[in-house]
């Protein structure tokens, strides 16, 4: 028996609510994977923190599809939790190097191992940069020669003195024989192993921590909020403005990798023939009146007139119940973008009286923009196509920009991996753990050190205090891309891309057109650029690469594998 379609009820002029997509996704995806991010690389978390929370002079990138602050809040937890791993495991071997020689010893033995690793980095540095015919500075070379020598000579002083007192102390009771001797032995003995054993706990003790941590970050839990302060709060309110002050070359910073931009200009003129033509032509000898008198007296539109036009287009289809009606995702938002080196004030929000005079006059540092966002994938792709609108010149400028977001670092989703769950997911944190161990030991006077220097620099808010012109202010990275390498998951997440692209690019077009005919304005030249801004990338619809970087495809990256 064949299944009926479902039949409709109720009064006929009541609207049928249409069913919900298949397969949702988790809207907190990407927050959870950068929440464990913070946890898995530490130089994510300390780059999130010395890019963002510690810079009150710089403004915050936007967010696009995540949450920053809970980032945010997960990098200091893991940052401080880390400090106190480090200080433990730093006064553990002062401790130890201060009462037991064979401990002192192997203290000097990972010092050694550390200066070693570094006079490694210091000739592999200085022969490839007489290689590349770019050496150091000289100051900087002798500097760390002079670091480097010295580190030697304190090893040798200490280490050799250290070496045959733990030998003399060790062999002492086999040589005399006395039972005083064997029993201050076996003391010094027990007591290192103690040592050594704390030395051992205190790194597993955090990576257990961690694994609890990462366990709240499971799919189906949304990531804690931390408790608010003011610098954490300027910060919320910096990525969520309406204007973005960036630093350097490209004004999009946050909405990932640059995958296509174009534009065009068109004279703003009546129909050649038409009720619109109100003058003759000059020359009898021919039917066509000139270019000039095609031209409008003034401008038949403002700027802000067609952004609205186009702006309410889009919106409906945002705002559309059937699912062949609406681009799902879609937010328009407008967007002011000024350089970091032309503000005065530290400020993330244009009024909008301020950005009506951006648009009324684009030659500024500041630009307008309509932000036009897909967020797909829990989040985890964002594509964006940025449209810019100006009349100047008795004539339209259209220029269409388009930038995407990547997928989280694959790292970062070992959260979502089953292989985590239960005791094997424990004792596997453990073994990696204990394998991570010297790394862990050696690294941690240096992390501790650079941990406390950021802890007594911490910012309060800057608020809008008054900053000096000509100084860069603006943001120089946003923490979603510092998450993420540039590298799509599947063929359908570059699909993706492109069909939002192309599909938000036909919907401006079309409302742009229509506004024009609206207006009485001859659209021949417009169809004509519109028609080749279109067609751009379609002949190699087929090869997968469109106007995307490689980068951003993952043509010529190595075969990726599944999280352990």
């Amino acid at each position: 028996m064949t299944d009926l379609p479902p039949q409709r009820t109720g009064p006929p002029d009541q609207p049928v609510r249409p069913p919900a997509p298949p397969y949702p996704s988790d809207p907190t995806t990407a927050t959870r994977h950068l929440c464990a991010g913070a946890y898995l690389d530490d130089d994510f978390r300390d780059a999130c923190l010395q890019e963002v929370y510690y810079q009150p002079k710089r403004m915050v990138a936007p967010s696009y599809g995540f949450d920053l602050l809970p980032v945010i809040g997960h990098a200091l937890k893991a940052r401080d939790m880390a400090v106190w791993r480090d200080a433990a495991i730093v006064t553990t071997l002062l401790v130890g190097a201060c009462t037991v020689l064979p401990l002192a010893l192997a203290a000097m033995g990972l010092a050694l191992l550390w200066i070693t690793s570094s006079t490694w980095r210091f000739v592999r540095d200085t022969r490839g940069g007489l290689r590349t015919g770019e050496p150091a500075s000289s100051g900087t070379t002798s500097m760390r020669l002079v670091l480097l020598l010295l580190g030697w000579a304190g090893t040798a002083i200490f280490v050799l003195p250290l070496a045959l007192m733990s030998f003399s102390t060790l062999l002492a009771p086999v040589a005399i024989g006395s039972s005083r001797g064997g029993t201050t032995g076996d003391a010094e003995l027990t007591v290192s192993f103690m040592f050594g054993l704390l030395l051992l706990a205190l790194p597993s003790i955090f990576a257990m921590w961690r694994h609890q941590k990462l366990d709240a970050l499971a799919p189906g839990r949304h990531p804690a909020w931390p408790s608010p302060t003011p610098r954490l709060t300027e910060i919320y309110n910096q990525s969520r403005g309406n204007t973005v002050v960036y630093s350097g070359y490209t004004p999009f910073v946050g909405s990932g990798v640059l995958i296509g931009s174009s534009s065009f200009a068109v004279r703003l003129v009546r129909p050649a023939h038409g009720p619109m033509l109100s003058k003759q032509p000059t020359d009898h000898s021919d039917n066509r009146p000139s270019e000039r008198e095609l031209e409008f007296a003034q401008p038949p539109f403002e700027a802000q007139e067609i952004i609205t036009y186009v702006r309410d287009g889009l919106g409906r289809i945002a705002s559309a119940r059937e699912a062949e009606a609406q681009i799902p995702g879609l937010t328009i938002e407008d967007r002011v973008f000024l350089s970091g080196s032309e503000v005065s004030h530290l400020s993330s929000h244009t009024p909008p009286d301020v950005m009506a005079g951006v648009v009324r006059h684009p030659t500024t540092p500041a630009r307008h923009y309509l932000a036009c966002q897909v967020v797909s994938w829990g989040g985890e792709l964002v594509t964006t196509v940025y449209v810019h609108i100006a009349v100047q010149g008795r004539s339209l400028y259209l220029e269409l920009t388009s930038t995407a977001l990547a997928p989280c670092d694959r790292r970062y989703r070992i959260v979502d991996s089953v292989e985590r769950l239960g005791t094997r997911g424990w004792l596997r944190t453990l073994r990696d753990s204990l394998l991570d161990t010297p790394s862990t030991i050696v690294k941690a006077p240096v992390r501790l050190t650079r941990s406390i220097l950021e802890l007594v620099s911490t910012p309060g808010a800057l608020g809008t205090a008054s900053l000096v012109p000509g100084y860069d202010y603006g943001a120089r990275v946003a923490v979603r891309q510092l998450g993420s390498r540039d590298e799509l998951r599947n063929f359908t997440q570059t699909k993706d891309i492109v069909k939002f692209q192309r599909l938000i690019e036909r919907r401006v077009v079309a409302s742009v057109l229509d506004f024009l005919d609206l207006k009485g304005v001859d659209t021949t030249e417009y169809r004509a650029r519109a028609a080749s801004v279109l067609n751009v990338g379609i002949g190699n619809f087929g090869s997968g690469d469109m106007t995307f970087n490689e980068s951003v495809t993952g043509q010529n990256l190595p075969p990726q594998t599944p999280p352990s």
